[in-house]
């Protein structure tokens, strides 16, 4: 795509801390993307309230903020900076919620910020669950049996159409906080309890258990009008149940067929593109 013309300075959103399940990769990456606008020429306001990493150094940005990531804040630094567009979507899950916030609140529309990446919608179905679930049925992508909750009772009643054991996911969290895996009812109630009180929308996916199962994944990157290529396949040294970040990960992916192989990497393409995807992205099956 070519170069944008009609923004000049852009907010970067980092990752905050590094904790579990969202960790260095996401300095990384949001260092490059600093890097990369203020090559093309564009002024860059970085946000971030980690001191302890290279993406606040101050040759990072034009302008640096080691601030608290809330959302009165950021609000602040956006007004006073005059800023024209956003980047959240290489800030792990902390910029993904402040993306969200901030376009369902209509901060954005109101002061005429644009979000760069994949927008709003795009972010909502990849991490509401139950719009994800939809989003896969309409692209006829097969999904585990599953249901979306708000209270445990919820929660109880779908683990018994179910059948245990289920799987809690709660819905924008990252790295698997909040969830884990139920073998009877006293462990739902209290892993649900958790997810839902981890989740900025208080929802949970309850899924049909699948630990053992073998996990592939593929790296994707897909631009705004829709041209998305895979650049690889891994495999998943543990089966289901260890979690990826904990688990060794081969690449490219050993023991697939070419046919189970090209399959994947076409539900890959598929469902960058339901989701709107505009950037990397890594699809998990």
């Amino acid at each position: 795509m070519p170069k944008r013309t009609d923004i000049h300075k852009v907010l970067v959103i980092g990752s905050g801390p590094i904790v579990i399940g969202q960790a260095a990769e996401f300095d990384y990456a949001g260092t490059q993307a600093c890097r990369t606008l203020r090559q093309e020429g564009y002024e860059v306001i970085l946000v971030n309230s980690n001191p302890a990493t290279i993406m606040t150094d101050t040759n990072m940005a034009d302008k640096v903020y080691i601030e608290p990531l809330q959302i009165d804040m950021v609000q602040r630094i956006m007004l006073d900076e005059q800023v024209d567009a956003l980047l959240a979507t290489l800030g792990g899950q902390t910029g993904l919620n402040f993306a969200m916030e901030l376009s369902e609140s209509g901060f954005l529309d109101k002061h005429g910020i644009q979000l760069l990446g994949t927008p709003a919608a795009g972010i909502r179905m990849g991490e509401d669950r139950e719009e994800f679930r939809e989003a896969m049925m309409r692209i006829g992508e097969p999904c585990i049996p599953s249901g979306t909750a708000e209270t445990v009772d919820q929660c109880v009643v779908l683990a018994e159409q179910i059948g245990y054991p289920v799987i809690v996911r709660p819905a924008f969290t990252l790295g698997g906080t909040g969830g884990g895996i139920a073998d009877d009812e006293a462990s739902l109630r209290e892993i649900a309890d958790t997810g839902i009180k981890a989740s900025r929308v208080r929802q949970v996916l309850i899924e049909k258990g699948i630990s053992g199962w073998k996990e592939i994944e593929f790296e994707a990157v897909r631009d705004a009008i829709g041209n998305a290529i895979t650049i690889c396949s891994m495999e998943n040294f543990d089966p289901v149940g260890i979690h990826t970040g904990d688990s060794i990960v081969v690449a490219p992916a050993q023991t697939l067929t070419d046919r189970e192989y090209q399959m994947l990497r076409s539900a890959a393409l598929n469902i960058v593109n339901e989701l709107m995807i505009a950037g990397g992205c890594n699809v998990q099956f």
